[in-house]
């Protein structure tokens, strides 16, 4: 069926014709807050047993930003089913509807608050420069245009690992030729 598609534990909820689609909208957001959680777990350990800061300990689990990469796989199957949910509310009961809406009305506000809390110009601040792995110039271009450590830095590992041949065009078509930098 077309809600086996959506929902990667298969397990229904209720004994309702919408039970895989629910299914769907409860395990896929289960399994991206297990993911949010897991990340803070991660993070905690080391700051409680490896002595490391609260905002290292982050940066090394990427958290929360890790948890995009379960969330976006999750999301397309979770609008589905969401949908199905709130735009045939005749084949369950009302409460299911109600989830339907709620749930859609989350998958459409992801990626506005995305937009708003980290990629509107006001927020992002970064911009795009030579890739130095690709170009000795630009490993140079980093260092001079920030001073910051961190583009110090990537410029510093830059000069040690500058592709040549067939490997800078096959790095070039699978990551472009630019960098994103901190202004």
């Amino acid at each position: 069926s077309g809600a086996s598609a959506v929902n990667p534990i298969g397990i229904g909820i209720g004994d309702h014709a919408q039970k895989y689609f629910l299914g769907a909208v409860v395990f896929n957001l289960g399994i991206v807050v297990v993911f949010l959680i897991l990340n803070y777990v991660i993070a905690w350990v080391q700051v409680a047993w490896l002595s490391v800061p609260w905002e290292t300990a982050i940066f090394y689990v990427r958290a929360p930003g890790l948890v995009y990469i379960p969330m976006i796989w999750l999301l397309m199957g979770t609008s589905i089913a969401a949908s199905n949910l709130a735009f045939f509310p005749s084949r369950a009961p009302a409460w299911v509807a109600i989830i339907g809406v709620l749930a859609l009305a989350l998958c459409v506000s992801l990626p506005v608050a995305m937009w708003f809390l980290l990629l509107r110009k006001s927020k992002f601040q970064a911009t795009t420069v030579l890739d130095p792995k690709i170009n000795w110039d630009a490993a140079a271009m980093v260092k001079a245009y920030n001073s910051d450590s961190d583009a110090a830095l990537l410029a510093d590992i830059a000069m040690s690992t500058v592709y040549t041949g067939w490997k800078r065009t096959a790095y070039i078509i699978v990551f472009g030729s630019e960098v994103w930098v901190r202004k």
